[in-house]
């Protein structure tokens, strides 16, 4: 029986949360038995969105593998950046605009965390995340230290961090159901833009994420391709 979307919707989301306490939190879990449920819900989710096999079969090395360093970190990076993209579609499609740019920004702004933990510039999470300076001063920060390194892309990168994550952040809720709905969709689509630079940033630095980058552009692809 197809699953609905709220439900898993919070499957996914408390999987997820799951396995980021296990991986960076110190919580205690059973590999096996959240490898399973993660496995499940990529296959759901693919199902779901209609990726063609290509969410599950990224993510099924991946589980199996839960212990081995740096695949949970990339199998959370896939499962909750494609679902947190592909779910902001679903919103989007029931007009309900905010919360279909709040995915995004939520999205952005963890795909942000992982090119900063890749890139030997966590501080500046920290600070983000302490209060300490705003998201646009962080995304600043990031691509200033990203151009040195030959990212060229890192102030386009942070350009459209900062906008996916403004809209998200600062809704006009007395905007027009036309202007809401075509905000929506360019969270989206810029979200989409966003994972994927994050991934090629990260490959450009010797620390890609440990599945196929082509396969993921594919899945994003599909994604955005729902509006």
């Amino acid at each position: 029986m197809a699953v609905s979307f709220s439900a898993l919707d919070k499957r996914i989301e408390r999987d997820t949360r799951v396995l980021h306490d296990f991986l960076w939190q110190g919580a205690k879990e059973r590999g096996s038995a959240l490898a399973s449920a993660l496995l499940k819900d990529a296959r759901d989710a693919d199902a779901f969105l209609r990726l063609g096999g290509l969410l599950r079969k990224s993510a099924e090395p991946l589980a199996k593998g839960l212990e081995k360093p740096g695949n949970g970190e990339s199998l959370f990076e896939l499962l909750d950046h494609a679902w947190g993209l592909g779910s902001a579609t679903v919103l989007a499609s029931k007009k309900d605009y905010r919360r279909a740019a709040g995915r995004a920004k939520e999205v952005v702004g963890s795909a942000s965390i992982g090119v900063c933990a890749n890139a030997g510039c966590f501080e500046f999470v920290e600070e983000w995340e302490g209060g300490k300076v705003e998201f646009d001063p962080y995304a600043g920060k990031l691509a200033a230290f990203l151009e040195p390194k030959g990212v060229l892309d890192a102030p386009q990168f942070k350009r459209m961090l900062t906008t996916v994550y403004n809209f998200g952040m600062n809704w006009n809720g007395a905007a027009s159901q036309f202007e809401q709905a075509l905000a929506a969709r360019a969270s989206i689509a810029g979200g989409g833009w966003c994972l994927l630079t994050a991934v090629s940033i990260r490959e450009m630095l010797g620390a890609a994420p440990r599945f196929s980058s082509s396969d993921y552009a594919k899945i994003i692809d599909r994604i955005v391709a729902r509006l």
